[in-house]
């Protein structure tokens, strides 16, 4: 049996604890973490998002390296497992697809570029930030109890964001649904490191698990592994892009396009729009706050559609098979549109969600986040 699965089925029931405070443990584990200077676990992460029908796994070994002084995100990696690894060594960041032999280079990598990496979700570097913001937060609920693996005593800790979740590198993302995002931090009394996090919400089951077996973080990487040269014998470079696309903006108007529509023969151009406020909703199946948006995408559909608007979801990546589970599951009631690669680009879209806000004469009003509230604001003054 893998520690991984003792893990998970042997933690459902547990003492409240008598001892310690929550606050007590979170901050031993806070200036445990912040103690580190190397470290080096194997990382699993588990999905299971029942209400979109998704369930996936990944897993790899990881090295942390804080002991750098780089300005831009505090520390080296190393990830690996058998698809892929990537290194980040305090100048350039770079990623090998082992399938293709392909290596994408960043020579002048900046704090976003490292917003998304999946092998970062929950992990070490997240809680290294974030324990010092949850403890000093007073609004976040905590609690703490007993419980055992085996034989091995362990802390639950279990905390509450509100309308807010925490980003993979540890600072607090805002959520725009009403939703509470639970944390059940499983720590080693022992070496008051963190082995597993469960994350889940107050809208439905869905939840997300991570688990980290620590490896001897003496068992360093060689000093040559760290550079991207070192492997330019079995990978090749990945041209770069003239230039990374900026998000479209304020008072640009909108390059029009044409795309087909889902669960339809016809194909849509922005603009057939002209004459409407259109909003453009940037969005990717394997993506919670996309679907979490979808019901207040909804709500503005409805309230606004037979008023001079049109709300548009553009999808990039997935397929029509894809988006037929998502329109299923998730239930969007406006018109979905694919085949959106090149729109993204052209807008400047590299992270999802994102909305674009049009006037009626194809001009941006808005491009970010979805903020229902100020873009209601915005819609009902363009009208």
């Amino acid at each position: 049996m893998s520690f991984f699965l003792v893990l998970y089925t042997k933690t459902p029931g547990f003492a409240q604890s008598g001892t310690v405070s929550a606050e007590d443990v979170l901050r031993k584990t806070s200036q445990k973490l912040s103690s580190q200077k190397t470290l080096r676990y194997r990382y699993r992460r588990e999905l299971n998002y029942f209400s979109e029908g998704i369930h996936h796994e990944m897993s790899g070994n990881c090295y942390l390296d804080f002991s750098s002084s780089d300005p831009v995100l505090g520390v080296l990696y190393q990830f690996s497992n058998p698809d892929l690894f990537a290194i980040f060594n305090g100048t350039e960041q770079f990623q090998c697809n082992r399938k293709s032999r392909m290596m994408q280079l960043n020579v002048k990598p900046n704090r976003p570029d490292f917003e998304s990496l999946s092998f970062f979700y929950n992990s070490p570097v997240t809680f290294r930030t974030a324990l010092p913001l949850i403890l000093s937060d007073a609004s976040v609920p905590k609690a703490v109890a007993d419980t055992l693996v085996g034989t091995t005593p362990f802390y639950a800790v279990v905390f509450a964001l509100k309308q807010k979740v925490m980003g993979y590198l540890g600072t607090y993302r805002p959520i725009t649904q009403e939703r509470t995002i639970r944390y059940r931090l499983l720590i080693n009394k022992a070496t008051d490191l963190p082995v597993e996090v469960i994350e889940s919400n107050s809208s439905n089951q869905d939840f997300t698990k991570v688990s980290f077996q620590y490896l001897d973080a003496k068992d360093s990487p060689a000093d040559s592994s760290w550079y991207y040269s070192s492997y330019l014998n079995e990978y090749t470079i990945a041209k770069p892009e003239a230039e990374k696309s900026q998000l479209i903006s304020y008072g640009q108007i909108a390059p029009d396009w044409t795309l087909p529509v889902f669960d339809a023969t016809e194909t849509a151009t922005l603009n057939q729009c002209r004459g409407k406020v259109v909003l453009l909703d940037f969005w990717i199946r394997n993506c919670g706050f996309c679907v979490a948006s979808v019901p207040e995408l909804n709500a503005l559909y409805t309230q606004y559609k037979n008023k001079n608007f049109e709300l548009l979801g553009l999808n990039p990546h997935d397929s029509k098979e894809v988006i037929a589970v998502f329109k299923q599951k998730i239930q969007p009631n406006y018109p979905l549109l694919y085949d959106a690669r090149n729109v993204a680009k052209r807008y400047g879209i590299g992270v999802f969600p994102v909305v674009v806000l049009l006037d009626k004469t194809g001009k941006v009003l808005y491009s970010g986040e979805f903020r229902r509230g100020n873009l209601a604001k915005l819609i009902e003054e363009n009208l």
